[in-house]
């Protein structure tokens, strides 16, 4: 499993090759996933170079809110020096299949800790009917549990539509957007690494700013199952065994 909550592109300088003056590429680094970065009319391959201002160690990649279809591919790159992202590079995951589910616009890239000042992000579906979309980019540090989510981890889909009826009996709805709500708890954690990662995100980000979890990465229904959004609560770190830890965590997808 990996939990994320420090996402380091969200204060890079971005520089990018394609993109509509109303909908920039730095839509990515605002919270929410309906506001868009998109390419322009035509273009299908596109790249965003992250200037992260100094050296600094990432394992893990999310373009999430993207119109990316199972075809679409990605390359990541971390360069300490060259500012376009492509040479003198300290990783590069080569051209890779972006793991894309239709209806999901997700892709997840999980890599051993890396430290580079610019990191190029290389999308391209020639699938999509004009151009390519994406709301959201995550590039940051990753925690891995020792001890995974336990038994009775969920995730459920959320609809808030509402429905009603009619004076002769017929239903209305009015349908909204749905969400996921995932639901998990670790136990049987160590002091130190409870406290140097879920009490640093709950200190960090409370119940405003956004987290990642992945129940597993290489999993058939990865897209299905990662949400990406807020903690519903700053739940309590419970001592209930000796020098164990627990805590639950209830995350509320971002739209």
């Amino acid at each position: 499993m990996y939990i994320a909550w420090d996402n380091k592109a969200d204060a890079a300088s971005l520089t990018t090759d394609s993109e509509q003056a109303s909908l920039p590429a730095s839509n990515v680094q605002q919270a929410h996933l309906s506001r868009k970065w998109q390419t322009a009319a035509g273009v299908k391959s596109a790249y965003i170079v992250f200037d992260l201002g100094s050296s600094l160690a990432c394992g893990l990649l999310a373009v999430l809110g993207s119109n990316l279809a199972p075809a679409a591919t990605l390359r990541l790159r971390g360069s300490v020096t060259d500012p376009t992202g492509a040479g003198s590079l300290a990783y590069d995951s080569g051209t890779i299949a972006a793991g894309a589910v239709s209806g999901y616009g997700a892709a997840y890239h999980a890599f051993t800790g890396v430290a580079s000042r610019y990191w190029r992000l290389d999308l391209a579906d020639a699938s999509v009917p004009d151009n390519l979309q994406a709301g959201r980019v995550f590039l940051g540090p990753k925690w891995t549990p020792a001890i995974g989510m336990a038994i009775g981890g969920s995730v459920t889909p959320v609809d808030p539509s509402r429905r009603g009826k009619s004076y002769g009996g017929q239903a209305y709805a009015n349908e909204l957007p749905q969400f996921r709500v995932m639901e998990f708890t670790l136990d049987f954690q160590a002091e130190a690494e409870i406290f140097a990662n879920a009490f640093a995100m709950a200190r960090a980000n409370g119940i405003v700013r956004d987290v990642l979890a992945i129940p597993d990465i290489g999993g058939t229904y990865l897209s299905q199952q990662a949400v990406y959004g807020l903690l519903e609560a700053s739940e309590p770190i419970v001592n209930d065994k000796l020098n164990l830890y627990r805590q639950k965590f209830r995350i509320e997808e971002r739209l």
